[in-house]
């Protein structure tokens, strides 16, 4: 078994690479290589995370590091709603794997699979988790509309709606068997080869849920030109921009389209990141068996954090 970073290990750096990224904070996220044999040991529909544990180790993220409440407001409280988050990827087919799993007091889902606005609606309720991700760390503006449909927007901004940077929505459980949703007009890049998804619950409530996908990042992505699109080359070193929200719901009563009691949880601590890619955090694609210390030459990571993390790796 690989080991990976005990949670909460998270590399403090601030990159000193010439290539200038668009980013906010100092932390690097560690993104864990799967090789071609491990693709077939984590299965995406079990609704467990025991393949991920046996594959990656332990997650990289957890609840405590994200900002409750956007902006930080609100207080963790694991007694409410708790989670653990995987991320890894693999170099042969371009993809960024995700994971996670959540306890929630009191689990709410009435998405019912239907609307113009799927992925909007999916992302409403307990057990859904957004991620986007900017393959080529470029930044600037990605999404000009929710959903897939726009009825004022231009030719060119539907063009250019998630085309350098993308978002994408999975949940738990779903009516339809759909588990993932991508919020711009490409349908295609939540199908085979480019994605997948699944996910399972135990228990009402409270409840454990695990969501789990696969997704591609583009770095030019034409919603109506699937051949002439080009997807983000993944290489051990690289450093993506992306970012991760969810939400916890804890009242089905609705109020101006929200439900009147939700925590929103968030990786950057800004809602700007749903719209710009410049608000993005920094993750690094570490290779499989790696000495991280070959990347201190481009970081300010201190020394004792490189050998924390060699020594987790080993």
């Amino acid at each position: 078994m690989r080991a990976c970073l005990a949670s909460l290990l998270i590399l403090a750096a601030v990159l000193a690479a010439p290539v200038a990224h668009a980013h906010v904070g100092d932390v690097i996220y560690p993104f864990f290589e799967l090789l071609d044999e491990d693709l077939d040991r984590i299965d995406l529909t079990d609704g467990s995370v025991e393949d991920w544990l046996e594959v990656v180790g332990e997650p990289s993220l957890t609840a405590i590091d994200f900002f409750w409440g956007y902006w930080g407001e609100m207080a963790y409280d694991p007694s409410d709603v708790d989670f653990r988050i995987w991320l890894a990827w693999h170099q042969g087919s371009s993809t960024i794997w995700i994971a996670m799993e959540r306890f929630d007091d009191l689990y709410l889902n009435l998405y019912d699979g239907e609307g113009p606005y799927r992925p909007y609606e999916m992302q409403l309720w307990d057990s859904s988790i957004r991620f986007m991700v900017d393959g080529d760390h470029t930044g600037g503006t990605y999404s000009y509309f929710l959903g897939r449909n726009c009825h004022d927007c231009t030719p060119d901004q539907i063009l250019e709606n998630y085309r350098q940077a993308q978002q994408w929505v999975a949940i738990a459980e779903t009516p339809d068997g759909e588990h993932l949703e991508h919020y711009g007009p490409s349908e295609w890049v939540v199908r085979e080869p480019y994605a997948d998804a699944g996910g399972g619950v135990i228990g009402q409530t409270p409840a454990t849920t695990v969501t789990e996908f696969r997704v591609t990042p583009f770095d030019d992505l034409i919603y109506n030109d699937e051949a002439s699109s080009e997807a983000s080359q993944l290489y051990p070193g690289k450093t993506i921009g992306f970012s991760i929200a969810t939400r916890d719901y804890d009242d089905t009563e609705w109020k101006d389209g929200h439900g009147s009691v939700a925590t929103p949880m968030s990786l950057t601590g800004t809602t700007q990141s749903l719209i710009h890619a410049d608000f993005f955090v920094d993750g690094l694609l570490i290779g499989a068996g790696e000495d991280p210390s070959l990347y201190e030459d481009r970081s300010a990571v201190e020394p004792s954090s490189w050998a924390r993390i060699k020594a987790a790796l080993e």
